[in-house]
């Protein structure tokens, strides 16, 4: 039986649409970008639609959007970019960040900048008014993502927008989890700074998205982390991936036709994966599933449980656990710990997330088959 993947807020399987255009690429525009010729001139051509198509996504100029390898390298390039070399500067985030934000972060910080890390409530969510009360005249920068990949929790970004703009401070938000369920515009959200992955949104792995208002780059334009051909407009040096990018261009535009009945779809298989399991044992939630959440993922522990071995024994279902936050370190997730919750309950925590092609019948045997781990001895913990 075919393995249901609910593991949607690590990456999410290529669209069709996506494939279709990519294959387009690499057969019809396979020329550099940047060359002069008719071929160079029809690669870039496409490079450039795709990049209007992410632009109205995000209610953005063509001329703000510059393409990442991902957005590990754009949370790099915003964060880095804004602090002028030689100068003391003071950087707000938070506790519940993606690691390339808080480790782009620490080493401003061992470069002899100051970093404010935010604390947040028990739902994982950061206040305008802490943000507020942490400017001071020297803070290059605010950090906050748009939603949470663990928790799913919606950060107030348009009200601490409102604050940095009025203190005349940039604002950075790593959208990566929200942009392929949430409403995204820039102006509305009063940010400065916007990165994203195509990854996350049914799009290919290696290309991303890097906003920068113009009016940003007109007064204090981002210090480039690479230097080469001058590639993106000096920004980001490197020859342009161009299948990736005309890839993503093609997940922008399924994403923009159908985001808010597929929210919605989403929603409704999450909650009926959590009724059928509320029939069979019982759980606690960590994340919230109303206004404030993401509509399509859910965090949960079940009480006793070793979430990892659990997973080793439920084979015929993909999902993560919340005790990892990376891929090296086997240690309790940051972003529960800062939201308070106990080691144990970390322990025996899982991160579920629907998709596209999750079926409610795939919801369903899924809520069945954790429940049947749950309920088998190997899963247990030691008293």
């Amino acid at each position: 039986m075919a393995t249901i993947y609910l593991d949607h807020q690590a990456t999410t399987p290529a669209d069709p649409a996506v494939v279709e255009a990519m294959s387009f690429a690499a057969t019809h525009c396979f020329a550099n970008p940047s060359s002069p010729h008719a071929a160079g001139i029809r690669a870039f051509r496409e490079v450039e639609r795709a990049r209007g198509a992410v632009a109205r996504l995000i209610g953005a100029a063509r001329s703000e959007i510059y393409f990442t390898s991902g957005a590990t390298e754009g949370n790099n390039l915003a964060i880095k970019g804004v602090v002028t070399p030689g100068e003391h500067r003071h950087v707000v985030t938070t506790a519940v960040e993606h690691k390339s934000v808080l480790d782009s972060c620490r080493s401003l910080r061992a470069a002899g900048h100051e970093v404010t890390v935010l604390p947040v409530d028990g739902e994982g969510r950061v206040s305008a008014r802490q943000v507020a009360a942490a400017l001071r005249p020297d803070t290059a920068l605010v950090s906050v993502m748009l939603a949470n990949n663990e928790l799913s929790t919606i950060q107030p970004v348009a009200e601490i927008g409102a604050v940095t703009r009025a203190a005349g401070v940039p604002l950075h938000c790593d959208a990566t989890q929200g942009v392929g369920s949430l409403p995204v515009d820039v102006r509305a959200l009063g940010v400065d700074l916007l990165t994203f992955s195509g990854h996350k949104i049914y799009g290919p792995k290696g290309v991303g998205v890097l906003y920068v208002s113009n009016g940003l780059s007109d007064r204090a334009p981002l210090a480039p982390l690479l230097h080469g051909g001058g590639q993106e407009r000096g920004l980001r040096a490197g020859t342009v991936n161009t299948a990736a990018v005309i890839g993503l261009g093609a997940a922008v535009g399924v994403l923009a036709a159908g985001r808010e009945e597929e929210s919605a779809r989403l929603a409704g298989l999450r909650e009926r994966f959590l009724a059928t399991l509320a029939e069979l044992v019982p759980y606690t939630l960590n994340s919230g599933t109303g206004p404030g959440f993401l509509p399509h993922a859910v965090n949960l522990s079940f009480e006793g449980t070793d979430a990892q071995q659990l997973l080793l024994e439920v084979t015929d279902i993909a999902v993560s656990t919340g005790s990892a936050c990376n891929s090296s370190a086997q240690e309790p997730s940051h972003v529960l710990t800062a939201a308070g919750l106990a080691p144990e309950r970390i322990r025996g925590s899982i991160r579920v997330g629907f998709g596209r092609f999750t079926t409610e019948e795939d919801a369903v045997r899924a809520a069945r088959a954790l429940a049947a781990g749950v309920s088998g001895p190997a899963a247990r913990t030691a008293a």
